[in-house]
């Protein structure tokens, strides 16, 4: 928490840096198998091991972003976990900055995981969990996914407030002493 504050600052109206709360959750698996193991967990050590300090930074430090894992959490993949991102982080937690995805998470779906059979499935499952940010090159079919369907206008919206609130956030659109050179 006190590690986020620095980062982030405590002025009222701008982050000095979007502090990110990494890898979310159960993120113990062992290294090699990372993109497809299962780290299957019981309810009492999900609440008690895993995720008190996440629930410090997001309901204390206020951090910003937070990273899903690789792995699986009971069958779940982390970057399209309901349970994880929507019940727990944002409903439980209150939860408001965006969430991004470990590089090639996403695309661990279909080829690791196996609970999607292609990227514009996987693109679909990781925004309606409220992954918004792709760490590798499976957004890149987000426009696949929305035209064939997949997506909604109004998801893509969603996660693109998140974006762009913490972009805000961090001045990146204010007028500075170089825009008048």
């Amino acid at each position: 928490v006190r590690y986020i504050e620095g980062l982030q600052g405590h002025d009222e109206n701008y982050l000095k840096a979007a502090a990110c709360a990494k890898h979310f959750a159960v993120h113990s698996g062992p290294e090699a198998v990372r993109h497809e193991f299962d780290a299957e967990v019981t309810e009492q050590d999900l609440r008690e091991t895993y995720l008190p300090a996440f629930e410090a930074c997001v309901k204390e430090g206020k951090v910003e972003a937070v990273m899903g894992a690789y792995n699986r959490t009971n069958g779940v993949p982390c970057c399209g976990n309901k349970r994880l991102l929507i019940d727990i982080l944002r409903k439980e937690w209150g939860f408001s900055g965006h969430v991004t995805s470990d590089c090639w998470a996403i695309r661990d779906f279909h080829e690791h995981h196996k609970v999607t059979d292609r990227p514009e499935e996987s693109v679909r499952l990781a925004l309606e969990m409220g992954c918004d940010v792709n760490c590798g090159c499976t957004y890149q079919k987000i426009l696949n996914a929305y035209e064939e369907g997949l997506i909604s206008k109004e998801l893509l919206q969603k996660s693109a407030i998140r974006l762009f609130t913490t972009r805000f956030l961090l001045g990146m659109f204010d007028e500075t002493e170089y825009d008048h050179i």
